[in-house]
């Protein structure tokens, strides 16, 4: 089976926006929503077809695309290798110059329309890069610890470079926890911390970024107002995520845990096969230790998550220090 070259443009405005369109009657897979682009004609570069389709299909013209991304996908009819090229420079009023209907979407706004396969990768990759940097988070669980041992782990954690964490709450706090996870919350947000609560409703007004939630509150219809990524455990999962407008995906448990002993791991390979199909993000979970971290990386993750191996270490901030030197060197 031969491979047709095409390229295709992640069209960008200043707010952040992309542009895709609806695939038509008459062409194969119509009905399907893609990033806009066509085949690359013999003896024309990726760069001009996409210039030209562009052109053609909305009536704008291209100046200096970003080549981004080169993806091989296989359809039932033929396989395609796909040059993406971000696009951020262009003259003209975008329209669909065949008739075709356009939309300006937010990144986690596309998989809830039904789109072609490759194009979902891209929708990862894209939301991949929104991610905290770098993507190593800490599920900060205060029910793990004495309330002052739990913010001395969570300071020598941020102190020693981590960015991002989640703050889990798997009941409602009580009074003394309650009076201080606020301020810890707002000591990490004014030191470039995203912080995501994992909360059980009603919802405490807490210093955040966004919210977190379980795959069962996504599953009895919570939709948070703001950014939110989600715990899943299985495709289905995902994709129930991602079309709820997710940012991100916890993906568990990839390797064995202690605290879940009778859980079935995932591996690397199921984990892999999931992470080539979703439109999120994935952030592995469940056994991670620093020699294990390059394995989940391999297996398609975009970051990772701890609990015990950070919090409950004997030196927080030495054990988030050795999972930092993955990305810091």
């Amino acid at each position: 089976m031969p491979t047709v070259p095409v390229a295709s443009g992640i069209i960008e405005d200043a707010s952040g926006r992309v542009l895709i369109s609806l695939r038509p009657e008459g062409k194969p897979w119509p009905g399907f929503w893609e990033f806009p682009g066509g085949k690359v004609d013999p003896g024309e570069t990726p760069e001009a077809a996409l210039i030209r389709e562009l052109w053609e299909e909305l009536g704008i013209t291209v100046t200096a695309p970003a080549p981004f991304r080169v993806l091989d996908y296989t359809y039932p009819e033929r396989t395609v290798r796909l040059h993406f090229y971000r696009v951020r420079h262009w003259t003209g009023s975008a329209h669909g110059r065949e008739g075709q209907e356009v939309r300006w979407l937010y990144p986690w706004e596309i998989p809830a329309l039904e789109c072609l396969p490759a194009n979902l990768r891209m929708t990862a990759a894209l939301l991949a890069e929104a991610l905290p940097q770098p993507p190593l988070c800490l599920i900060a669980d205060p029910g793990k610890l004495p309330l002052p041992d739990f913010r001395k782990a969570l300071e020598g954690a941020v102190g020693a470079g981590l960015r991002w964490l989640v703050l889990r709450c798997k009941t409602l706090p009580d009074a003394p926890a309650a009076a201080v996870l606020p301020a810890l919350c707002a000591e990490a947000r004014t030191r470039g911390v995203q912080v995501y609560l994992n909360h059980p409703d009603p919802l405490p007004d807490w210093p955040r970024s966004g919210r977190h939630l379980t795959q069962a509150q996504m599953d009895a219809g919570v939709r948070p107002g703001e950014a939110f990524g989600v715990s899943c455990h299985d495709a289905e999962g995902l994709r129930r995520a991602a079309r709820a407008g997710a940012r991100y995906a916890f993906l568990s448990p990839l390797f064995p845990t202690r605290s879940h002993p009778g859980a079935e791991a995932l591996g690397t390979q199921a984990f892999a096969a999931m992470a080539a199909e979703t439109s999120l993000p994935l952030i592995a979970l469940g056994g991670m230790t620093t020699r294990r971290l390059p394995e989940a990386l391999a297996a398609g993750a975009r970051g990772v998550a701890v609990l015990s191996g950070i919090l409950e270490a004997e030196e927080p901030a030495a054990a988030t220090h050795a999972f930092l030197q993955h990305w810091n060197g």
